[in-house]
């Protein structure tokens, strides 16, 4: 997430939207649509020379400037005081070994790794300590990210904007002062997020207008501040968020009050899921647990426009918290401001606001109807204002997290499992 929480915007819908017509969607520009598959008469990541650092090469970004497509930049054991641009498609960049291939930005550096071409493919290697992100894809076609521990960053671990046709998988986030995982500006993605672990950041993932063939699962996101938030913004193209798929994830305590957070990553806690604004997701199959405000949350975003969450499907999970450690909390709420369309179904939850969650918006109605309960709008307007209790700690102070499983498979030849299986 992007943009600074506009207070007025929010105290006026604390006072149920003065705004007199909201808009919850307006005209989206096309946007390429082009299949996810890798083309036949390029070469692909891996299948060319083996470019090592520094036994051939003295930087990363030499071996990177010397490469063809197709090959392989192999980063030996290190700590690296570097920063590396890759303009040349369909490269692998590999570190020997995850915890002792190490990028460290200093608290100077702006990006550790940052690609600006198609079809190029980063693993096996820890990147810390950059002013903005850990490791870039910038409106590119063809991304992959995994095995990479992305830890105190200034903004993001992991980062695709206005990207498609992309995975990240197996790597580990903490620290982050805006989110862990992100991928933003895109409809539709054609990307998945699996396998991961986020911590201890402002926000595990945030997915700003981001959707369409978007998967994030099978992961854990716990003690961040926030969990996962999907949400419109009018800062980057494409607004309304819609159309993404959250399945299996496991969502704990993301409680974190002194989280690092800049902007709007630093004015919230104590959410599982926050729909924020967003549209048309489908939530299901999660374990939430212990969320001191709230487990699963709807509700809406105030920018320019005022995006309102409607059309979303929350159903199948597990939602539960802690009455005694957190006597406040709903395990799931719909705010009043909330659109039409929102759904709720099958879920085992011991809370909910409004009570009848599951019988006012059963998904079992053909349609359902706008609002909920002020309380999520009471709540973003205390966030907002800096009344409840976020307290942000540098992100240049976080601990180093331990050692995570190091790449052992496919670590020879071509990747020939592109593009990333998706749903």
């Amino acid at each position: 997430m992007k943009k600074l929480f506009p207070l007025a915007a929010a105290l006026a819908v604390l006072g149920l939207l003065s705004v007199p017509s909201a808009k919850a969607e307006h005209d989206v520009p096309g946007f390429e649509t082009t299949p996810c598959t890798y083309p036949a008469d390029k070469p692909l990541p891996g299948s060319g020379a083996v470019r090592t650092v520094p036994t051939q090469y003295p930087t990363i970004q030499a071996a990177v400037d010397a490469a063809n497509e197709g090959d392989t930049i192999l980063i030996e054991r290190g700590t690296y005081h570097q920063s590396v641009v890759v303009n040349t498609p369909g490269l692998r960049i590999r570190g020997v070994d995850r915890n002792a291939t190490i990028l460290d930005g200093q608290t100077t550096r702006e990006v550790g790794i940052e690609v600006k071409s198609d079809r190029v493919v980063v693993e096996n290697m820890t990147v810390h300590s950059y002013k903005e992100h850990g490791v870039r894809w910038f409106e590119q076609t063809g991304y992959w990210g995994r095995y990479i521990t992305a830890y105190n960053n200034g903004l993001y671990g992991m980062f695709a904007f206005g990207s498609r046709c992309g995975q990240m998988d197996h790597s580990y986030t903490s620290g982050n002062a805006d989110s862990g995982f992100y991928i933003g500006e895109c409809f539709p993605c054609d990307g998945r997020i699996e396998n991961v672990i986020a911590v201890q950041n402002a926000i595990g993932y945030s997915g700003t207008n981001a959707g369409g063939n978007l998967v994030i699962k099978d992961s854990e996101w716990r003690q961040n501040a926030l969990g996962l938030v999907p949400n419109s913004l009018d800062g980057e193209e494409r607004p309304p968020q819609r159309g993404a798929t959250f399945q299996n994830n496991l969502v704990v305590d993301n409680n974190q009050i002194d989280a690092p957070g800049v902007g709007i990553a630093g004015q919230f806690y104590g959410g599982g899921f926050v729909v924020a604004g967003a549209t048309a997701n489908v939530i299901t199959g999660n374990t939430v647990t212990d969320h001191a405000i709230a487990g699963i949350a709807l509700g809406p975003l105030p920018d320019q426009n005022v995006w309102l969450a409607h059309g979303n499907v929350v159903w199948g999970n597990t939602v539960t918290h802690d009455a005694a450690k957190h006597p406040d909390s709903f395990d799931l709420i719909q705010g009043a401001s909330s659109g039409m369309n929102n759904c709720w179904a099958d879920n085992t939850f011991g809370t909910s606001a409004p009570p009848m969650i599951q019988d006012v918006w059963s998904c079992a109605l053909a349609t359902t109807p706008p609002g909920g309960d002020p309380r999520m709008e009471r709540l973003l307007a205390e966030g907002a204002a800096g009344l409840n209790g976020r307290a942000p700690k540098p992100w240049q102070t976080w601990p180093a997290p331990g050692p995570q499983p190091t790449q052992t498979a496919d670590l020879d030849g071509a990747v020939d499992a592109w593009l990333p299986s998706l749903l």
